[in-house]
C-alpha cells in the first residue's frame, strides 16, 4: 500500500552458491542493463564509505567499483560481450557482499522516497541522487573517494569527490539515465515532504556524514 522499499531476510535464507552466468543476461533489454548496472555501481561506491565499513567491505567494494566502472560502458556498447557482462555480474555480486558488511548511505535514503511516491525505478532515482551525495560527502571522506579512483586507474588531481561525481554523471549519461529531479517531473513543492521521508530511511544512518531531513532537503535541492 505504501510502495515503501524494504529489506527483509534471514541467515537461513542466504545463498550457499551463487552462479554468475553472463549468457543468461545477453538478451536483457538495454534499459535494464543500464539501470541495474548503475544501481550496482552505487552499491560499490556507497558501501566503500559508510560509517559501518570494515576491511571486508573495503576489499569487495573496491574491486566491485573497479569491475563496474571498467565494463559498464562496454556492456552498453556491445550487449553480446560476455566478458564485459561477466565482469558486471561479478562486480554486482561483490558489491552485494560489501553491502552485507557495511550497508549503504544517503543516496539510497534519498532514492527510496522517490520510488515510493512516484514509482520512479530504483536505479533511475539512484542515478539522479548519487553524484550529489558524493560531492556532499567529499569534505569528510574525500580520501576514500580518491582510493576508488585509484582502484579504477583514475588517480591523480585534486578534489577526488568532484572527480568521482563527474565520472558517475558520465556513466549515467552513457546509460541514458535522467540527470535531475526536474527530468523526473518531481514537483518542487514536494521536496520538503520527500526530505522528511528520506530522514526515516535506515540507510541514512550509515552515511559517513550525519544525515537528517535538512541534509536530505539540501541534496534534493542540488539534484533539482
Amino acid at each position: 500500500e505504501t510502495h515503501a522499499k524494504m529489506a527483509c531476510g534471514d541467515p537461513k535464507a542466504a545463498f550457499r552458491i551463487a552462479i554468475l552466468d553472463p549468457a543468461l543476461t545477453v538478451t536483457q533489454p538495454r534499459s535494464v542493463t543500464a539501470i541495474a548496472g548503475y544501481d550496482a555501481i552505487s552499491h560499490a561506491v556507497e558501501s566503500y564509505v559508510t560509517a559501518r565499513r570494515s576491511g571486508i567491505s573495503d576489499l569487495f567494494a573496491r574491486d566491485a567499483w573497479r569491475l563496474l566502472d571498467g565494463h559498464y560502458e562496454r556492456v552498453l556498447a556491445a550487449p553480446g560481450d560476455r566478458i564485459a557482462r561477466g565482469a558486471m555480474l561479478l562486480g554486482a555480486h561483490e558489491a552485494g557482499v560489501a553491502i552485507e558488511q557495511s550497508m549503504l548511505g544517503a543516496a539510497h535514503a534519498c532514492a527510496n522516497p522517490l520510488t515510493a511516491r512516484y514509482g520512479t525505478t530504483h536505479g533511475v532515482a539512484i542515478a539522479v541522487m548519487l553524484p550529489h551525495v558524493v560531492r556532499w560527502n567529499a569534505d569528510q571522506i574525500g580520501d576514500r573517494y580518491a582510493e576508488l579512483l585509484r582502484a579504477s586507474g583514475r588517480e591523480g588531481g585534486a578534489a577526488p569527490g568532484s572527480r568521482l561525481a563527474a565520472r558517475l554523471e558520465e556513466l549515467a549519461r552513457a546509460g541514458g539515465l535522467p540527470a535531475s529531479l526536474h527530468d523526473l517531473d518531481v514537483p518542487r513543492g514536494d521536496l520538503a515532504a520527500l526530505a522528511a521521508d528520506a530522514a526515516t530511511q535506515w540507510t541514512g544512518t550509515c552515511n559517513p556524514r550525519p544525515f537528517d531531513a535538512a541534509a536530505a532537503l539540501e541534496l534534493y535541492e542540488r539534484a533539482y
